[in-house]
């Protein structure tokens, strides 16, 4: 018994149906590939930018909570004396106009520097940084603001050389050496570090590691209490300063907070290339607005309406050509206390 095979049915690909199906194939895997590639490079950028934007949308968050409630409760403070070593050191290069006396300067509830020098050292942090002054110099920006969890204490006595300042024996404990305070009284206000305690007195020695007290005749306790016959109170007020070190970190600074610490340092945002803050004032005295400040003077203090914020975060890598993508935000917060007497009010 035999049968046949039909030989047809079991031919295979001819050399040349194989070279077009590979080249149809080389052809629709190239295209898919590239499809992918881009739908990546787009994806990747997508990220990166949301990534720069939600880096500045947290800076402007932070800076304009704290401007919001900036001078709460110090409506009627009028000069706040410090150290001038201790303001020039961490706070700024433009000191306000002097009234407090020699070596001290008047620090506003609201300052900035307008693009601080390069080389400007920030004190404090290991290794060394700098103020960010490359591609562009950064601004600095300084602001009080009062600890309402601090319940206010009334000293019984200041000695006249403003070094120590004697409280009940119920208050002693909610001072710990190395804390900042505030201490105000009805002609003016300064700050001052704890250093000891004894004998029921909170001192304020010359010894602090940030160089804010100055006791003595002239100092700023001794003036604000009219060497020690003025009744002055004592409370927590955080100075903040913000700025943006040379490694593209915003920083948050803050002195007077409790723990026996000086200040504390919060990284708020990264890869910031730009800070700048300007100042919105009321109209002149022809009824005209005014173009926006970078610096204020100690007449224009009172009238400002608003501060504008400018930040500039880069993505962290690049997106384009190359190069890194730079995301810009500006915002504008209404003030409604500090001794900017003339700002709009809630």
């Amino acid at each position: 018994m035999s049968s046949s095979v039909d030989r047809r049915t079991q031919a295979g690909f001819s050399l040349l149906e194989m070279v077009v199906s590979m080249g149809i194939m080389l052809i629709v895997t190239a295209s898919v590939l590239t499809l992918a590639k881009d739908a990546f490079k787009v994806s990747f950028t997508a990220y990166e930018l949301t990534d720069a934007q939600e880096s500045v949308r947290t800076a402007h968050e932070y800076i304009s909570r704290d401007l919001l409630t900036a001078g709460d409760g110090m409506k009627n403070i009028n000069n706040i004396c410090l150290a001038a070593n201790f303001v020039s050191n961490y706070l700024t290069k433009n000191p306000a106009n002097n009234p407090c006396g020699a070596g001290l300067v008047n620090l506003p509830l609201v300052h900035s520097d307008n693009n601080v020098p390069a080389g400007t050292t920030v004190l404090g942090i290991a290794p060394t940084v700098s103020v960010r002054s490359t591609p562009t110099a950064t601004d600095r920006l300084t602001l009080l603001q009062l600890d309402s969890t601090f319940t206010p204490v009334t000293p019984t006595a200041v000695t006249p050389s403003g070094a120590n300042i004697s409280v009940a024996a119920s208050d002693l404990s909610k001072f710990a050496p190395g804390e900042i305070y505030f201490i105000l009284s009805s002609t003016g206000a300064t700050f001052g570090t704890v250093t000891n305690k004894a004998g029921g007195n909170i001192i304020f020695a010359a010894s602090d590691a940030l160089g804010l007290n100055a006791p003595g005749n002239g100092g700023p306790i001794n003036l604000v209490s009219a060497g020690g016959t003025l009744p002055i109170s004592i409370r927590r007020m955080r100075i903040i300063n913000y700025f943006v070190d040379q490694n593209g970190l915003l920083t948050r600074r803050t002195f007077g907070i409790s723990g026996g610490v000086g200040y504390s340092d919060s990284i708020i945002a990264d890869h910031i290339t730009n800070l700048q803050i300007r100042y919105v004032l009321g109209a002149d005295e022809d009824g005209n607005n005014q173009q926006p400040v970078a610096q204020l003077t100690v007449d224009q203090q009172e009238a400002v309406r608003q501060v504008e914020v400018s930040v500039t975060v880069e993505t962290v890598h690049a997106v384009n050509k190359g190069k890194t993508q730079p995301v810009t935000m500006t915002t504008t917060t209404s003030v409604r206390n500090l001794q900017f007497l003339e700002a709009l009010q809630p």
